[in-house]
């Protein structure tokens, strides 16, 4: 991953990407920050790139042609096409989903502004992302531009030494993270939660899925709005359940899978809620398949979100229209090729869901 940064101070990121995990991913090559220093496309000899507002008003403002020379010498290095993102508080804040939507380029161009800001004229030319980190004023975009590096960063393979640590932190599933423990057991008289020291895994889990949803209500009640429990089905040949898996590994990390090729799970009454996601793989069935309308009839919803995934080869068998008569709503569809299925591919459709409950939470 590339990114080229256009400051007025390239210190400041230099000296900042130096350090920590940044600094470790920049040292092995796994992530490239080069401080473009805007300055040096001044068109004047004082090196001056800024000048007074017309209509006046208190500040300056950054000129026009000195950023338009910047980004073009940016794009002559990280490719035409690289997205251009604007550091500034006029923007929607930046979501954990934007992040990793993001980390899906091969590079970034990331543009800070000062003094009152910039010629919107340029802005209007040049920029195609505009990106907030919070609701208030900072006195330039490099702390932003950091923050961006950052969180892009962590999804850069080989960044983090546990490349789970990318998805399953606070944020991922619209919840905030569990409470964390280490040694020593007991300290000023507080003890380590039981469960933990359980060497139960499926119980640990339900843990912190609980502890999860209790912190998220105390602490962020608004990202509730967002927070779906992920159910994801599948039928059909293994490539639709080794699909299924790896698309629920990458929603989140409380999901439940379930192979509705077994007639146990076809008879079971099984209700989901409006709290509930459904994602349903379908993959090529044999001659002894029953069909959708059999597979589904005790399955129901109420008003329940699903998105279907289907393999290129598998015929259409009605599933969504089996489905929504009985009370799930379809908010997205697409075909995969589950015998050749990439990591990237994944991404694409966790990231396809994910924006999508997040337009529906606004």
């Amino acid at each position: 991953m590339k990114f080229e940064v256009l400051t007025l101070f390239p210190e400041m990121i230099g000296q900042a990407v130096r350090t920590s995990v940044t600094g470790r991913a920049v040292k092995n090559g796994l992530i490239t920050v080069d401080p473009v220093n805007i300055r040096d496309f001044s068109c004047n000899r004082h090196m001056r790139v800024d000048d007074y507002p017309y209509g006046g008003g208190a500040g300056m403002v950054m000129e026009p042609e000195p950023v338009f020379r910047a980004v073009a010498e940016a794009k002559r290095r990280a490719g035409e096409n690289t997205r251009v993102i604007y550091l500034t508080p006029q923007a929607e804040v930046l979501t954990q989903t934007k992040v990793e939507e993001f980390a899906g380029e091969s590079a970034l161009i990331l543009l800070c502004g000062h003094y009152e800001g910039i010629d919107e004229r340029v802005l209007a030319e040049t920029v195609t992302d505009y990106v907030s980190i919070g609701d208030y004023v900072l006195t330039g975009g490099e702390l932003g531009a950091l923050v961006l590096i950052d969180a892009v960063s962590r999804f850069v393979p080989g960044v983090l030494g546990n490349n789970e640590s990318a998805y399953f932190e606070s944020l991922q599933d619209n919840l905030l993270e569990y409470p964390h423990y280490t040694r020593p057991e007991t300290w000023h008289g507080k003890k380590v939660p039981e469960i933990l020291l359980s060497g139960d895994h499926g119980r640990v889990e339900e843990w912190r899925h609980g502890q999860s949803l209790i912190r998220t209500k105390e602490r962020r009640p608004d990202l509730l709005r967002k927070f779906r429990r992920i159910h994801t089905i599948w039928y059909g040949a293994p490539e639709a359940g080794e699909a299924a898996e790896a698309l629920t590994g990458a929603l989140s990390r409380f999901g439940i899978v379930e192979n509705y090729n077994r007639k146990t799970l076809q008879k079971r009454k099984n209700s989901l809620t409006g709290q509930d996601l459904l994602v349903l793989v379908s993959g090529r069935t044999g001659g002894d398949d029953p069909g959708a309308a059999a597979r589904f009839r005790n399955l129901s919803g109420a008003r329940t979100s699903f998105f279907l995934f289907a393999d290129e080869t598998a015929e259409d068998d009605g599933a969504a229209g089996i489905l929504q008569s009985r009370g799930f709503c379809l908010r997205g569809a697409d075909r995969m090729n589950f015998s050749f299925r990439s990591d990237d591919a994944v991404r694409k459709a966790a990231l396809a869901i994910r924006n999508e409950l997040d337009n529906m939470a606004d």
